[in-house]
């Protein structure tokens, strides 16, 4: 157990009901490291993500982040970031609402929160979009807001669950190389996860398989 990693999952199981969706996964993630996950739809790489942010619960095993037992803490208090397969933008607020929104809960003062929502967009190149409706966003502007609001509170661990699966083939490898130099920039642990072959090698320093609930071709 390396207490200088970013992560450590440890012979989490997870079930639902009689099947079981996770079976004894474990795997590390150092600090400042960006590893993908890569599977077929359903072989329960999201569920893995959600089991790390404290979104569901685990049958057995544990979560350290960090190095400090995180198991049993709730999400609120797991300093996770986490951009969902539909981004989950709020579409009544602007761009620079949208990514103020964790602040704004944590309590920032408000010169403090603009200055931190400026330094990310100017990061993903969105600088001139703090007033945007996100809805007028294209799909690769929508997923850097999605990743400038999860980098916002500044997360020991970001988690990314198919970020790029709603974009065209062909636009995927550009907005993965931003999303990648977004990410490397900050020195943000992240473990991605996705099913396609090509954006996995392309994203990740290591990439594992995960089959059936289970990671095969090794773990850690």
């Amino acid at each position: 157990m390396n207490a200088m990693n970013a992560l450590s999952v440890r012979d989490v199981t997870v079930r639902f009901g009689e099947r079981t969706v996770l079976d004894k996964i474990s795997l590390d993630v150092e600090q400042s490291e960006l590893v993908v996950v890569m599977g077929p739809s359903g072989c329960g790489k999201s569920t893995l993500l959600r089991a790390i942010a404290g979104l569901e619960p685990i049958d057995r095993g544990s979560i350290l982040l960090n190095g400090r037992d995180a198991t049993t803490l709730p999400p609120h208090q797991r300093n996770i970031g986490f951009v969902f397969q539909d981004l989950a933008l709020f579409p009544h607020l602007g761009v620079g609402e949208n990514i103020a929104y964790g602040l704004r809960r944590r309590g920032m003062k408000v010169p403090e929160r603009r200055a931190r929502v400026a330094e990310l967009l100017d990061l993903v190149g969105l600088g001139d979009s703090t007033l945007r409706n996100v809805q007028t966003l294209s799909g690769g502007e929508q997923q850097r807001v999605a990743v400038a609001r999860a980098l916002a509170p500044s997360p020991s661990l970001l988690l990314l669950d198919e970020p790029l699966s709603a974009l065209d083939a062909d636009r995927k490898l550009g907005i993965a190389d931003e999303i990648i130099r977004v990410i490397r920039t900050t020195g943000t642990a992240a473990l991605y996860v996705t099913h396609d072959e090509d954006e996995a090698e392309r994203v990740g320093s290591r990439v594992l398989h995960l089959e059936d609930g289970r990671l095969v071709g090794g773990g850690s």
